[in-house]
């Protein structure tokens, strides 16, 4: 017992001292993890290669996924523009490379995506839904905009005209890309009014494709509309809008859905239970009030005791809230394995 005790007593100081060390790497001890060096050896860098052009504006650790730094430089003479550069000062080197090539081409990368970024702005700018926020890969963009069931037509077709504006979906040579359809986020103008702003020192590409920003966006509900583009040319009037849910959103839906069909089942059957299996639920085409799934269900509790996983299946509409609205559609012994449903 008493040795035991001895080992566990070492262990808890080997343990403490190992946690000290890692919060004194964490914070820059030994000059390992700290951001200091990497920062002062890319200024350095930056002055001798791009005097009066490059700024650092931001820096951030790249521990534990790689060591070394993510320098971040605003451009003199282009304010969309961010070049991002990672540096390990304690190796010398850049992600391997030498760091001067490295500073050359992301200086390139930063100034070809600042053209890339300036279309976007002003392709959304132009047709009234001014860009919120963008990924970093360009390739989605995200706009204030609350369709209702009314207005639904008139907003894909305005927010299509914005796509259409900024991707063509042609190359340099005017022939068509590879590319079949563009997507664009579309958020309520009252979750817009409350997002982060970023740093006003930031460069346009930095405010925009801020992770904060991007997490704010993605709290609360949003639509995503899709548009093909047919002969190389992205179609405004034929999107087509999804919803998405961060997970306590879709959860209170599928909760409440099943809930209230497993209800009115019961009028009809009534030891049906219904399974916990929430399901895909897809907007009806032309609205944004009116999801269509299917709700799983059996006759009633299995005598072995096992979950109902689904004999049966109710095609249901619902509205934003998981309450059905019209008539249900039974479906009947829909099969062991992969659910085999017809479309709704």
């Amino acid at each position: 017992m008493g040795g035991s005790g001895a080992r566990s007593h070492r262990g808890r100081r080997v343990g403490a001292r190992l946690g000290a060390l890692t919060l004194a790497l964490l914070v820059g001890g030994c000059g390992v993890l700290g951001t200091g060096g990497d920062r002062r050896h890319a200024a350095e860098l930056a002055d001798r290669r791009y005097p009066g052009v490059l700024d650092v504006v931001a820096v951030r650790t790249l521990f534990p996924q790689a060591a070394g730094s993510e320098v971040s430089f605003a451009v003199a003479d282009d304010p969309d523009a961010v070049v991002r550069l990672r540096i390990d000062a304690h190796a010398g080197s850049c992600e391997g490379k030498d760091c001067a090539g490295a500073l050359d081409r992301a200086v390139e990368e930063g100034r070809a995506q600042a053209v890339a970024l300036r279309r976007i702005t002003s392709s959304f700018a132009a047709c009234g839904y001014p860009a919120l926020a963008v990924d970093p890969g360009l390739g989605r963009v995200w706009v204030a905009a609350s369709p209702t069931g009314s207005t639904v037509t008139r907003v894909l077709a305005e927010a299509g005209a914005c796509v259409r504006a900024w991707a063509p979906g042609r190359d340099e040579n005017g022939g068509a890309t590879a590319v079949t359809s563009v997507s664009v986020h579309l958020v309520s103008p009252a979750v817009a009014a409350r997002l982060p702003a970023g740093h006003p020192s930031w460069p346009t590409m930095m405010r925009l494709t801020d992770g904060k920003l991007l997490t704010a966006l993605s709290k609360r509900p949003y639509y995503t509309a899709t548009y093909p583009v047919r002969d190389g040319e992205v179609d405004p009037d034929s999107g087509t809008a999804v919803i998405t849910r961060p997970y306590t959103y879709e959860k209170a839906f599928g909760d409440t859905v099943q809930r209230e069909v497993g209800d009115r089942l019961r009028r009809t059957y009534p030891r049906a239970e219904v399974s916990t299996y929430h399901g895909i639920w897809q907007l009806e085409p032309g609205t944004v009030d009116r999801l269509r799934g299917y709700v799983l269900f059996c006759d009633g509790p299995r005598a072995d005791g096992r979950l109902c996983m689904g004999d049966h299946a109710v095609a249901v509409t619902a509205d934003p809230e998981g309450h059905p609205v019209g008539g249900f559609r039974v479906i009947r012994d829909i099969g062991s394995g992969p659910l085999r449903l017809p479309p709704l």
